[in-house]
């Protein structure tokens, strides 16, 4: 995409329900991509999907189950190769191109790692959407799994990367696994992002680069991103949503989270741990992630009922009447 066209979109007013950090510098890529559609989170019965957060959640028509990186989300990638302008950057898991298209619009020379691309179609759709933003030409699409294929690739280029981003297998090891590699292939100067953190399972990639050394942070999103840095380079400051009470996961509690702000959740926690401490030796901590858990599946156990008369409802055959 050419710099002007960029400039259009800029200044584009963002669709009812979207959300981007001030500060951030904006684009609109959604005409390629053809099958975009608002989706219903109830579609989804991943257990860490915040259902809650009233962003919008958009899908490919063809899946509607799978989500892409949010409007937020995406601009977080967007602003941060920015700074990574010409650098080589990788990305463990594209989906659809969503997340992949902003980070080469950020100018980056982008590696994509994903074994769906090995699809005829799935692949097919993702040139398409790359080649339609005029971003192709610097994104290199290689079917295979991480961290395997991430080997494989860094010897056969002699490669290491700036700028990486995980949004890979969610389910463990995947996660740390993934990192483990990536933290080896990363250059001295270098930053790491990784989506979906509001899973605990993803969450161990980036305790393993704290545990290294890196420096590190949250953003408060709709999934939950988190980012590691080390060397001479600097991550993008994010404001969350003010409009949202924004919940953290237990597992994340030992995280800045950028742009933070007192939350109901804790305000809440406060009035919990006044009246239970008298009575237990549990830690404050333990206490808190006890208390966190428990609102998870609660929330979790109250759209149930809902994702599953959804999943009936599709599942159910239509009959027509003939007369």
């Amino acid at each position: 995409m050419s710099e002007k066209t960029v400039k259009v979109i800029e200044g584009n007013l963002l669709p009812k329900g979207d959300y981007v950090s001030s500060g951030f510098s904006t684009i609109q890529p959604d005409s390629y991509f053809p099958n975009i559609i608002l989706g219903n989170k109830f579609d989804s019965f991943w257990l860490y999907l915040r259902r809650d957060i009233t962003h919008n959640w958009y899908v490919d028509k063809r899946k509607q189950n799978v989500g892409f990186v949010s409007r937020d989300e995406a601009h977080i990638l967007y602003n941060t190769a920015l700074k990574f302008k010409g650098k080589k950057a990788l990305e463990i898991g594209c989906w659809m191109g969503w997340s992949a298209c902003h980070l080469a619009l950020g100018g980056v020379e982008l590696d994509v790692i994903d074994p769906m691309l090995s699809e005829q179609l799935f692949n097919e759709s993702v040139t398409e959407s790359l080649k339609s933003a005029g971003v192709k030409e610097s994104v290199n699409l290689i079917p295979g799994c991480s961290p395997e294929k991430v080997k494989e690739i860094a010897n056969k280029f002699q490669r290491k990367w700036s700028l990486i981003f995980i949004d890979g297998n969610h389910e463990t090891p995947a996660p740390l696994n993934d990192t483990i590699i990536c933290e080896q292939l990363a250059e001295a100067d270098a930053l790491i992002l990784f989506h979906d953190l509001a899973s605990p399972d993803v969450g161990q990639g980036l305790d393993y680069l704290k545990e290294k050394g890196w420096n590190t942070m949250v953003y408060q999103t709709m999934q939950i991103m988190g980012v590691a840095w080390r060397g001479n380079v600097e991550p993008v400051i994010h404001q969350p949503d003010p409009k949202i009470n924004w919940p953290l996961p237990p597992h994340l509690q030992g995280y800045f989270v950028s742009g933070s702000v007192q939350t109901a959740a804790e305000d809440k926690f406060a009035e919990i741990l006044k009246a239970v401490r008298p009575y237990t030796l549990l830690s404050e901590r333990k206490l808190f992630s006890l208390y966190s858990q428990a609102k998870q599946l609660y929330c979790y156990l109250f759209w149930l009922p809902k994702m599953l008369l959804l999943a009936i409802a599709r599942n159910k055959p239509i009959k027509h009447d003939l007369f």
